[in-house]
Formats: C-alpha cells, structure tokens, sequence
C-alpha cells in the first residue's frame, strides 16, 4: 500500500471530522433509545479516499442535567450520569463504498428518590454503509455528495426489560430500525462545510407488562428525521476544529393502533469537535457537546452535556 504524502492527509481531514461531528452528535441519549435510536446511521472510523481499514476504542461521558416536557419546557434536574465504551471498525469494500460496526457498552447511573443506582450492559449493534459519488476534494463548483444507510440490531435489553428498580441496565431499543440519508459536503482551502439529513424509521415495539401475560402492547413510531449542519478549519498538519449543531424530531406514536397526541419527540444539540491525525496510521478526535437548555428546542427528551474521545489505527 502506498504509504500517504503529506498533501494526501491534509485533504483527509475535512471528512475525518465531518464524520466524527455527525456520529458524535447523532448518539442517541436514553430517552430516545427507548423507542427509537436512529444512531445507526453513521462511524465513527469513517475512512478516507485513500484508507482500507480502521479500527478503534471510543469513549463518551454525559451528564443529564434537565428534561424537556411534552409541551416543550425545559425543567433542570439532575437525574442520570451515562458512560459509553465502543468498539469501532469500519472496511472499504470498493473504491467509494465502505461499511462500518459500532459495538456499545453502556453503564448508566440514575438518581431516584434521592438514591443513585448503576446498571450496565451490551447495547445495540450499528452497522453502517456510505458510498460516495462524488469527493468533496473533487469538486469544483458543486458539493461532494454521498449516500447514507444504517441499520441498529437490539442487542441491548430494551427498556422494561431492566432487572433493577431504576431500569439502568436497560441499554438498548428493543426494535430495529433502518436509516437512510444524503450527505453533502464543500472545502474550499482550508475550510469545509457538511449539511447532512436522515430519514429512520424504527419497527415497531412490543412489550408485555409485568403481570400480564395474557396482554401485550404494540407501540408504532413514525418517520423520525435529522439534520446536521457544521463548518470548520483544517489547519497544516491535517489537524482540524469544527462547530456543528444537530436537530431530531419525531411526530407522535401509537399505542396499539391510537395515536398518542403529546409524545413528539425533539432535540437540539450544539458541540465542537475536533481530530488530530498523528504518526502517519493513527488518529486521535473528540468532542464536547450540549442539548440546547431553552424550552421548545426539545420536546420529551432529557438535555445534558457531555464529551467523547476516540483512537484510532487506520491502514
């Protein structure tokens, strides 16, 4: 393999961070994996026109600090503190097109009645594909477009499934679901932009309350869409910084049939991040992000802060 030149990794950068925004901004917190993750979408070991492989640990760190009601007004609260260890991977299948796996672990800890309680355990699987049609580096005059899918597999144990009062060893959804979406992406020296937009639709979640054996409860969700946009600075080296700021919203879902009017969900969500490419194969990028804390930019989602950190080898 040709090992890269110097020019080589700085056009990296540009999609290195993108990607590493768009992922770490699309982490689904634990209101929302209760019913639909949509975190599938995107790796965070996306790979460069001239990398075939990447492997790596990612950590992430958050602290709810308040929830959003169904009206959309925000009340402070400090409620739950959640950790996150990944394994990441991600292989190049053709010239354009590649695939990606993040494999979770979760451990959550949450206050009730005053009492914290941990729980942790294996979540949901992502898997990911991206194809690129054209490079940003590519183009001259329009915007470097790719192709988006994912797909999330309830490996976690879904919510009512916990084994402790305050559920935090539910990890996971319970459900599948599939996203698709369009990334379009322009540099232009050493300054990049990326709008990006999904579309997820999750399947639908049945459970059986406890002591029911007899009943069960179908929940449907409709389509759940995304948008992320972020603009940043490649600086020499092939360093990079970037601020992005990421919007999800779901319509109301339906309880065996009936929709349940009240039950949108929304969150706004605002971070930087930044990569550092180092020693020619590896590479260090984190973020520290936030949901917006005004009433109406969520509606039935928690709002926190938090930070991640990844390494990777590529090859």
């Amino acid at each position: 393999m040709t090992r890269p030149n110097r020019r080589s990794r700085s056009l990296r950068a540009p999609f290195v961070a993108a990607i590493v925004l768009a992922t770490l901004a699309r982490a689904a917190p634990a209101a929302a994996q209760a019913c639909c993750g949509g975190g599938s979408l995107v790796s965070p070991t996306r790979l460069a026109p001239n990398e075939d492989v990447a492997l790596g640990l990612q950590a992430r760190a958050r602290d709810v600090l308040g929830s959003f009601g169904s009206s959309g007004r925000y009340v402070s609260a400090s409620t739950e503190q959640d950790l996150e260890q990944d394994l990441v991977a991600s292989l190049r299948l053709t010239g354009r097109g590649q695939v990606g796996v993040v494999v979770p672990y979760l451990e959550t800890r949450r206050l009730e009645s005053g009492v914290g309680q941990w729980g942790s355990g294996l979540g949901d699987v992502a898997l990911s594909a991206r194809y690129d049609f054209v490079y940003a580096s590519e183009a001259t005059h329009w915007p470097g477009i790719a192709l988006l899918g994912g797909v999330l597999i309830p490996t976690g144990k879904a919510t009512g499934e916990g084994t402790n009062p305050s559920s935090t060893d539910a990890t996971g959804t319970g459900t599948f679901n599939a996203t698709i979406g369009l990334d379009l992406a322009k540099a232009h020296g050493p300054f990049y932009a990326a709008l990006d937009a999904w579309l997820t639709t999750c399947f639908d979640l049945t459970v059986t309350p406890p002591g029911g054996a007899a009943m069960t409860m179908t929940t449907s969700f409709p389509l759940q869409w995304t948008f992320l946009a972020l603009g940043g600075y490649v600086f020499d080296g092939g360093a990079a910084l970037a601020l992005y700021l990421d919007v999800l919203e779901r319509g109301d879902a339906s309880l065996d049939g009936v929709r349940q009017p009240g039950t949108v969900l929304r969150l706004t969500t605002a971070g930087v991040s930044g990569v550092l490419p180092f020693a020619e194969v590896w590479r260090l990028q984190g973020t520290v992000f936030g949901d917006v804390p005004i009433s109406s930019f969520g509606r039935n989602e928690q709002g926190g802060i938090g930070l991640s950190a990844a390494l990777l080898r590529l090859w």
